[in-house]
């Protein structure tokens, strides 16, 4: 018969702090729950600009006192998703948690306060010590934290009681205030306020993201800024509009979402999804991708979503850069700059792409524990990465380098034009006539030397001259040469040498200045 595997209790204890990468990826998990819950109010107060403070407050269902309890008692990571036939005032699809996410604050600080006014069962005060070294008194068995029941390990985190209060009073939903902060968090974020330029963002998240578009990276900004633009990049929040990317790439979604009735502030800032793309000189190439539907392993893996590449422009910040794969749109983790393990080099033009994955059914299952990356051999993952591989190779990048070669030929006439202008301005200064340019004759390999014909008239001068392509020369250098000899011939119309020589090297000085 064969022997079971089974996972230590203790494995648990050390998720439990040590679960999420960053203070918004904590701070999401708690946004998530209140999605869950119905809220449609998120608001988080980070105490700005000391940071000795965080409350999380929604206006969701609540869970009750024996909720609570069943919660910190066992609980923690056993904890059921919500049925997938329960109902949603919002009709919104229902993240699911293993209950994780309420002690996902531990990275924060060491201790909290909730309290929850629920729509059934008894509302609830608590207070929420956590034990600190946890990882190390684990390790060490330590038995305030690790002891045998029976049969049973018993792995303590922390402690927590009931507090009196008169929290029924209290508008229905559930408030966390974690109000022992690690000193380290709150160092963290008060060093990136020395920043001076850039301290406090403006309520105007529209204003916000225009600042945040002008650096290169959020690192310039300090961590305040990129815990606010992490969570908007995370948080199923709407876009700033249904305009916010070109070619109506998010108009359905953002519809869907502002149905959804859901909004996140922090520090009275209502936070939208960081993507806000109009105004490229180059324009852009953009792929709407429809609904697309496998069927992987005899389950259904739904999705949709878009890509745009910006270009022949880099964009800013490059934390935007890549793809970002939502679930029930909920970001996990961040932009993925190597577009999910893209093996072909793009060279700059990876550095113009963004891009969501949307995921409706499935793709969970490849979730790691973190909730902030998946494992990349599940075959769930891998259609979506194929999916998007074929994409990229045989869609975007093709029409990407056409568009370069578009940009060129563009580029380039207008640079003969401006350059041409530019010598009709430097020989109408030295004959005081209007100047005309015309182009004849010269085939390329010809024996007989290239030569510019001065033409005055009442009309005003004439420079006829050879087509630049006839010219035996660099193809670069082509509109230069023949603009030198315009300027040559023009210059002999001196009668001394001297004076030729004078007015050929200043029309030459003219014309270089603004070549």
């Amino acid at each position: 018969m064969p022997n079971k595997i089974r996972v230590h209790e203790r494995a648990l204890g050390h998720l439990s702090r040590g679960l999420y990468r960053s203070p918004a990826s904590a701070l999401r998990e708690l946004v998530s729950n209140a999605w869950d819950a119905d809220a449609t109010v998120v608001r988080i107060d980070t105490n700005y600009p000391n940071f000795f403070q965080i409350s999380v407050e929604d206006n969701g269902d609540g869970f009750s006192k024996a909720e609570f309890e069943r919660l910190m008692e066992g609980g923690i990571g056993n904890s059921p998703k919500r049925p997938a036939d329960a109902t949603s005032v919002h009709e919104r699809p229902l993240i699911g948690r293993l209950g994780i996410g309420l002690l996902g604050i531990a990275q924060i600080c060491g201790a909290f306060t909730i309290s929850s006014v629920p729509k059934s069962g008894e509302a609830f005060k608590a207070r929420v010590r956590l034990w600190d070294l946890l990882r190390t008194r684990l390790d060490a068995k330590d038995q305030q934290v690790v002891h045998e029941d029976g049969a049973v390990t018993i792995v303590e985190i922390g402690e927590y009681e009931f507090e009196e209060s008169d929290v029924k009073k209290q508008p229905g939903g559930t408030r966390i205030i974690a109000d022992a902060v690690h000193p380290t968090f709150s160092h963290a974020f008060q060093q990136s306020l020395k920043f001076e330029k850039y301290q406090q963002p403006p309520l105007d998240w529209g204003k916000a993201l225009r600042i945040v578009s002008d650096v290169r990276s959020l690192q310039e900004l300090g961590d305040y800024w990129r815990l606010l633009w992490e969570l908007s990049a995370s948080c199923p929040v709407p876009y700033l509009s249904g305009k916010a990317l070109p070619d109506g790439l998010i108009a359905d979604d953002q519809k869907q979402l502002t149905q959804y009735d859901f909004a996140v502030f922090v520090d009275g800032i209502r936070l939208a999804k960081p993507v806000y793309l109009h105004g490229n000189p180059g324009g852009y190439t953009t792929r709407k991708i429809g609904r697309q539907k496998e069927r992987v392993y005899a389950r259904d893996l739904v999705f949709h979503g878009y890509v745009l590449v910006q270009e022949g422009t880099q964009l800013h910040p490059d934390e935007l850069r890549g793809i970002l794969i939502r679930i029930k749109n909920v970001g996990i983790g961040y932009y993925d700059p190597s577009m999910l393990d893209y093996r072909i080099n793009e060279g700059p033009r990876s550095r113009w792409l963004t891009g969501e994955i949307l995921v409706d059914e499935g793709l969970e299952d490849a979730l790691n524990i973190d909730r902030d990356s998946f494992n990349r051999f599940h075959p769930e993952y891998r259609a979506v990465q194929s999916y998007l591989h074929k994409l990229l190779q045989e869609k975007i990048f093709p029409r990407v380098y056409e568009q370069i070669d578009v940009r060129s030929e563009e580029k380039a006439k207008k640079k003969k034009k401006v350059r041409r202008e530019q010598l009709k301005k430097v020989v109408a200064q030295a004959t005081g006539t209007a100047v005309r340019l015309r182009f004849e004759g010269g085939v390329a390999g010809a024996e007989e030397a290239p030569r510019v014909e001065v033409k005055q008239s009442k009309e005003g001068t004439e420079l006829v001259m050879p087509e630049p392509s006839s010219l035996k020369t660099k193809k670069a250098y082509r509109e230069l040469a023949a603009a030198v000899l315009s300027l040559f011939e023009t210059a002999l119309r001196e009668t001394t040498r001297e004076r030729q020589r004078e007015t050929f090297t200043r029309l030459l000085l003219e014309l270089l200045s603004e070549w």
